[in-house]
Formats: C-alpha cells, sequence, structure tokens
C-alpha cells in the first residue's frame, strides 16, 4: 500500500514561510520529501538554501502579484497558508489608528488567504485534485487565550474559519480538499511580543505549543491521506478548547 503521508512528488507552496510556524511547516514538508516553494513578505532565501526551496517575496494582499507567483510556480499539488498578522491596539480608544489596525488585520488574514486560495483554484480544478490548508487561530473560537486578546485578530480569524467552510463546499465535488489548523498558544516571537499575562497553570498541558507541533498537522491535511476530510478546523491547542 502506498503511503499516503509521504509528500515524495508533490509540489507544495508554503506562504508565511518567514515565520515560526511557516518555516516549521516547510521543514516537515521537506523532511517528507515536497517539492517546496516558500514565500513571505521578505523573501526566505535562508530558509529556501537550507532546504533547497525556490524562496520569494509576497505580498498576500496584493492580488497582482499572488496571480503572478502561482503563474511562475506552475503546478501546485498543495497550499499551506501560515501567514498572519497582529498587532496589539486600543481599540475603545484607539481612534483612526485602531481603523487602520483593523483594516490591516483584515488584509493580511482574510484578503490575503482568499487572493492565495483564488489563485490555486483554476488549475487544481483542471486537474481534479487538490488541498489547501489555512491557518487558523483558537481566538475564533472563544477570543482568544486570555482577555487582552486584539479584538481585530480574533474576528479576523473567525472570518478565516468560515472561509475554510466555504471554500471546502464549494470544490467538494472537483476533487479538492480545504482545511485548516487552529492553533492555540504557540511559542513563537509574536506570542512573546504580545506581551499578554498568561497563565501557563491554567492550561491543561501547562505549557505553550511548539511551532513543530502546528506543522506535523498541517503536512497531514496538505498529504493525499487527507482525501476524505474537507471543511474541518483541527484544533491543535493542547485541550484549551474544544470544538
Amino acid at each position: 500500500m502506498k503511503n499516503l503521508f509521504d509528500l515524495r512528488g508533490e509540489r507544495i507552496l508554503v506562504t508565511g514561510a518567514g515565520g515560526s510556524i511557516g518555516g516549521a511547516t516547510a521543514r516537515v514538508c521537506a523532511a517528507l520529501g515536497a517539492e517546496l516553494f516558500i514565500a513571505d513578505l521578505k523573501a526566505p532565501t535562508e530558509l529556501g538554501s537550507e532546504l533547497k526551496a525556490k524562496a520569494a517575496a509576497l505580498d498576500n494582499t496584493k492580488r497582482d502579484d499572488v496571480n503572478a507567483l502561482v503563474k511562475d510556480i506552475g503546478h501546485i499539488d498543495a497550499l499551506i497558508d501560515t501567514s498572519g498578522y497582529y498587532v496589539k491596539g486600543d481599540w475603545i480608544d484607539g481612534g483612526d489608528d485602531w481603523e487602520e489596525l483593523f483594516a490591516r488585520h483584515m488584509a493580511i488574514n482574510v484578503k490575503g488567504p482568499m487572493n492565495l486560495v483564488r489563485a490555486v483554484l483554476p488549475q487544481m480544478q483542471k486537474r481534479g485534485n487538490g488541498r489547501i490548508v489555512l491557518t487558523g487561530s483558537m481566538s475564533a473560537r472563544n477570543a482568544g487565550s486570555t482577555l487582552a486578546v486584539e479584538p481585530a485578530y480574533a474576528a479576523s480569524k473567525g472570518a478565516l474559519h468560515t472561509l475554510v467552510r466555504y471554500f471546502a463546499r464549494q470544490v467538494a465535488a472537483q476533487g479538492i480538499v480545504v482545511n485548516g489548523v487552529s492553533p492555540g498558544p504557540i511559542l513563537t516571537p509574536l506570542l512573546v511580543s504580545a506581551k499578554q499575562p498568561f497563565d501557563l497553570e491554567s492550561y491543561p498541558m501547562k505549557r505553550f505549543g511548539q511551532p513543530e507541533e502546528i506543522a506535523w498537522p498541517a503536512a497531514f491535511l496538505a498529504s493525499r491521506g487527507a482525501s476524505f476530510t474537507t471543511g474541518a478546523m483541527l484544533d491543535v491547542n493542547g485541550g484549551m478548547c474544544f470544538s
């Protein structure tokens, strides 16, 4: 029987690869044998050299740029989008600055994934197969691991979860599966910079997750082993909340 978790021969695009989760995901996919293409706002060239992957700069909010990258890559079996944006603001008294912050969260966390999905779908539809994996957040379910979570972030990830289900239903009959990974608090520079009052003793596992603990589930969803899984948001949060 063929090992459906083996990614050899699979052409996979990982976006947000310059981040901790994206970098870990790229490394996992490479370890499983995938032919990798990686992108971020600043081209992750060092990671590209490490993994022998083509690295590119990409602003996912610019549809023309997304379309150009996908056209340049050509055949893509799976897209894993790990890009995301989180900046804390004063949502009550933030004034015009917070309005801009809200728009930025929506642009990167909602419009960006839509641009990517719209770009890769035509070729997947033509072949009758493909896998798309987007990155949500536990914040979409319970508004965050602390009361200090930025509401624009929670709202944008809630929209992303809805899009996963929407896309999945739209293309299910065409042999394409669309799923998401929904992380809890993962120990990344972004989490550290947020400076929020995390209480690890209140967490079921008493610890933060590691980027690799998101990468492996994402790689599964990008594999042919997930052929009958679609519209799912896979909770990877150490038991902090459940579907």
